[in-house]
């Protein structure tokens, strides 16, 4: 491919990534990024963590294929990623799609460490195990440096403030589509395009009393929550599989409700028009003590794309 000349639509961890891997190659490369900077919606919207495999427990392919994706994601942004954190696994004592036998047996199967551990504030009497684990945090901000730095060095073009359309892809040899929710709106046809479910997801941002600290935890697995830390902050992102889903389509698009269509990809919104705060911290207190005094500061608002009808394994194949 050396010499040819590609367009990668996307400034988000994939497009940017890409586009230095096809520079470094030899190909021409122009990124488009609608947004003002790279890593602005999906890869900006989310917990932040370097997965390794652990939150997978139905799914060992995706398990699998996360720790083996670690080690090429440290060579390129090693300083983005920060590993002072203790991680912790919790089972739930109820309604737990696996038990802490079964999660013990898929850790061991996919060579993932682990020793019993109980984070201070988790309620003992909820969970059936609780587990340190070996995961790391990434530093958004420090990533978004390297991403724009390599883009740099490799010498690729970068378009910000720039929706790529079908006439700007013109002239172009070969075209990444690296826009996650929004791939199919720029498929050659309709044979290249492919159903996916759309979960339009709130990420709220708080600050949690000092037993929190430094600490990230996952409830599994089913219907649960979990918590990171923001790397350099004294703020937490706040995950819950049920409440932060404001709406859920399967299609070629995302349908995206009216109250919050406006907050989408649009960085942290201090007072959302609608939120779902009150409903992760009533369904945590089962699992958290203390967790009733968490300030909120804003909620981050994007929308996720995985495939259809994989809730029995709840896989995440990268395509």
């Amino acid at each position: 491919m050396s010499g040819a000349r590609v367009a990668v639509v996307g400034g988000g961890a994939f497009g940017a990534t890409a586009a230095v891997q096809l520079a470094r190659l030899g190909c021409s490369v122009v990124l488009f990024e609608q947004a003002d900077q790279l890593l602005s919606a999906a890869s900006r919207a989310n917990q932040r963590r370097l997965h390794r495999g652990y939150h997978y427990p139905r799914g060992l392919e995706t398990a699998t294929s996360a720790l083996r994706s670690v080690k090429a994601f440290e060579a390129e942004y090693r300083s983005a990623i920060h590993d002072g954190a203790a991680h912790h696994i919790a089972i739930a004592r109820h309604r737990s799609l696996v038990t802490a036998e079964q999660y013990t047996a898929f850790c061991d199967a996919a060579g993932l460490r682990y020793r019993e551990e109980y984070p201070p504030f988790l309620r003992r009497r909820s969970v059936e195990l609780a587990l340190r684990i070996d995961e790391s945090l990434i530093d958004v901000d420090e990533l978004r440096r390297l991403c724009a730095a390599n883009l740099t060095a490799a010498g690729v073009e970068v378009r910000l403030r720039t929706r790529a359309t079908h006439r700007d892809l013109r002239g172009f040899q070969h075209v990444v589509l690296a826009t996650y929710a929004s791939i199919n709106d720029l498929c050659p046809g309709s044979e290249a395009r492919r159903r996916f479910q759309f979960e339009v997801c709130e990420k709220p941002l708080v600050r949690l009393p000092a037993a929190f600290a430094n600490h990230s935890l996952v409830v599994m697995d089913g219907p649960f929550m979990c918590l990171d830390p923001v790397v350099g902050t004294d703020t937490f992102l706040l995950g819950n599989v049920d409440h932060a889903i404001h709406a859920t389509t399967v299609g070629l698009h995302p349908l995206l409700p009216r109250q919050v269509a406006c907050c989408v990809d649009r960085g942290l919104i201090r007072h959302p028009p609608a939120t779902r705060f009150p409903r992760f911290i009533s369904s945590a207190r089962e699992f958290l003590v203390g967790f009733e005094q968490a300030e909120h500061l804003g909620s981050y608002f994007t929308v996720r794309a995985v495939l259809p009808d994989l809730e029995a394994t709840d896989d995440r194949p990268t395509l």
